[in-house]
């Protein structure tokens, strides 16, 4: 059994999901978010997105063999600012459990391309592949938490823990 820890990181809402693969079936134990609201001062978001982190981390009880984030390439200091903002801030609730990502951050293309089959794949599309892999039939209150789960799902399918999807 494999205990993939991955999260979606933005300032504004991000995501995570904890996935579980066993043999080479895939579930979503649980998936959440945190929405901030962008007229806060960015440390205050940082500091919400830390405790956001930190919480779903204890909850899950800091158990996990991989931890990994989906890549964030902007083009200005402007929209990378936030990102690295709440990158910090995930680091920082991992740290407080003695954890740190397990590999280099898994880029937005790269996780459509393994999980829906096309690096350009809409949203839905992936939230579709998501549940085709996992069976997951619960609610995913926002795209950050199915594509967390799907950040989970391409380094389980480019490790050949499960199929690549082909939807």
């Amino acid at each position: 059994m494999t205990r993939i820890l991955a999260f979606d990181t933005s300032m504004s809402s991000p995501g995570a999901a904890l996935v579980e693969i066993r043999r080479v079936n895939a579930r979503i134990i649980d998936v959440s978010h945190v929405t901030t609201v962008s007229s806060q001062p960015h440390g205050l978001r940082a500091e919400i997105v830390e405790a956001w982190a930190t919480l779903f981390i204890a909850k899950h009880g800091a158990k996990f063999d991989e931890i990994l984030r989906e890549d964030f390439v902007g083009r200005t200091s402007r929209q990378n600012h936030p990102v690295f903002s709440a990158w910090g801030a995930i680091d920082q609730a991992l740290n407080k459990f003695g954890l740190n990502f397990t590999h280099p951050a898994i880029s937005q293309s790269k996780v459509k391309r393994l999980v829906v089959g096309n690096g350009k794949a809409e949203k839905s599309d992936v939230e579709r592949a998501v549940r085709e892999l996992t069976g997951y039939t619960g609610e995913f209150a926002t795209d950050d938490c199915s594509d967390a789960a799907a950040v989970a799902l391409a380094w389980a399918i480019e490790k050949g823990l499960i199929k690549e999807g082909d939807f």
